[in-house]
């Protein structure tokens, strides 16, 4: 495996499992496990910030790939939502995790579900980019 497809594994990996730790953190708040949910929040944003090192390595060494399928508008859909979202999202979780760890929890409780689902859309359509891009 060459560097560029090991950074693309990494990189889906890693933002796949940041995914499900927000998934995680949502399930164990609803159970109350507020010590739980804190521990899954924290390790998805680590897990972020550590997807965020690795595109930016890729993108410094590589030029991006050109989608190669047949469904062109159905990508690039994706890939532009997925870019967006992914912008918004910054501020978002810095905003929702400023108001958690300083127990704002009515404003943390107001943000949090729209910046969970911010999240989830952006690593799942992270993943679904790099199958179109491998798979093309």
């Amino acid at each position: 495996m060459d560097l560029y497809n090991l950074l693309s594994l990494s990189s889906a990996v890693v933002i796949g499992i940041s995914g499900l730790s927000v998934i995680s953190g949502v399930v164990l708040i609803k159970l109350g496990r507020r010590d739980l949910h804190k521990k899954a929040m924290l390790t998805a944003s680590f897990l972020a910030l550590l997807f965020v090192v690795l595109y930016l390595i890729k993108s410094a060494l590589y030029p991006p790939r050109e989608y190669q399928g047949d469904s062109k508008t159905f990508y690039l859909f994706v890939l532009w939502s997925h870019t967006a979202l992914s912008i918004i999202n910054i501020p978002l979780v810095i905003t929702t995790l400023y108001f958690g760890l300083k127990d704002k929890l009515d404003k943390h409780r107001k943000i949090a579900p729209i910046t969970a689902f911010v999240w989830i859309y952006v690593a799942g359509t992270g993943w679904l980019i790099y199958y179109l891009l491998s798979s093309g």
